[in-house]
């Protein structure tokens, strides 16, 4: 049996046991054609396995297409490209011929490689994989990349729109800062870093920020901390906050709402699906 092909048989189950994000995922990969480049042939082989199970087509390609000026991309709707894969001779690495294009693409590797690149490749049709990678979570960036497209495109659309809006960016951590921050001024969002929770807290109140993104975790005042006096105080009670954490934690969740957060979103993220939320908090405010 090819491998991984038993656990995403598993994941999909029969048609009769699908929910209805099972089939919305196979709807919407079914047919596609992706590009995978990088890749060592067992690792290729269980992405095409994958693929094949929700009715999509993968593809091993190299740096130098086979027709004469054609983009080695241009065939397909995706792809998968391994961040942990080298250039050979004068041919550029998978990542670095990714960045030169607009494909939609999963990018596959470890954390450090992902964020050495991250200003290059961060764009609303990426989204980012870390080793192992288990086949349903394949079939879920796959689906992730082709939708969130169009609602990233929305987004850039509706702030282009409005002028430049100011967010606050608390987070310790300078690699995060940097991804995030390059996604938001990409979108044409002002952008106020702040490293710790105490100093979102005073940017917030002396700048009126239109959303403040807390990173749970930092020192000082950390994120639940930094949520509970911006909603303790008439100054910022009212402004959109989202919690940002590098935990899937079913508790942490719970408790950020119950705090007042306007919504949750977990690392590692793509740039189409922050600023999908972001969208969304700022176009739907809640009641306070």
């Amino acid at each position: 049996m090819a491998p991984g092909s038993s656990t995403v048989r598993h994941f999909f189950g029969s048609k009769e046991h699908q929910s209805p994000m099972d089939q919305i995922i196979k709807q919407s990969i079914a047919g596609r054609r992706f590009a995978l480049m990088g890749f060592e042939t067992p690792e290729a082989d269980s992405i095409i396995v994958a693929l094949g199970t929700a009715r999509g087509f993968g593809h091993v390609v190299g740096a130098v297409p086979n027709i004469p000026g054609l983009n080695s991309f241009s065939p397909f709707d995706a792809c998968f490209i391994n961040a942990s894969a080298i250039g050979i001779g004068d041919q550029p690495s998978p990542i670095e011929m990714i960045a030169r294009s607009r494909k939609p693409a999963v990018i596959i590797g470890t954390y450090e490689e992902v964020a050495a690149r991250f200003a290059a490749v961060a764009d609303l049709n990426r989204d980012f994989m870390t080793r192992p990678c288990q086949p349903e979570e394949l079939l879920l960036r796959a689906f992730r990349i082709l939708r969130f497209v169009e609602s990233a495109a929305v987004a850039i659309q509706s702030s282009a729109r409005n002028g430049a809006r100011r967010i606050v960016l608390a987070d310790d951590d300078a690699t995060t800062v940097v991804m995030i921050s390059t996604i938001l001024k990409h979108f044409n969002f002002e952008c106020d870093i702040a490293r710790d929770g105490e100093q979102a807290f005073d940017i917030a109140r002396k700048k009126k920020p239109d959303l403040v993104l807390l990173d749970v975790a930092m020192p000082n005042m950390d994120g639940f901390e930094a949520l509970t006096a911006l909603r303790s105080d008439s100054a910022t009670r009212s402004m959109p906050v989202i919690l940002v954490s590098a935990h899937r934690d079913e508790a942490e969740v719970v408790k950020g709402f119950s705090l007042g957060a306007d919504d949750y979103i977990t690392k590692p993220f793509n740039s189409g699906e922050l600023m999908a939320r972001i969208s969304r908090v700022l176009r739907e405010p809640g009641d306070r």
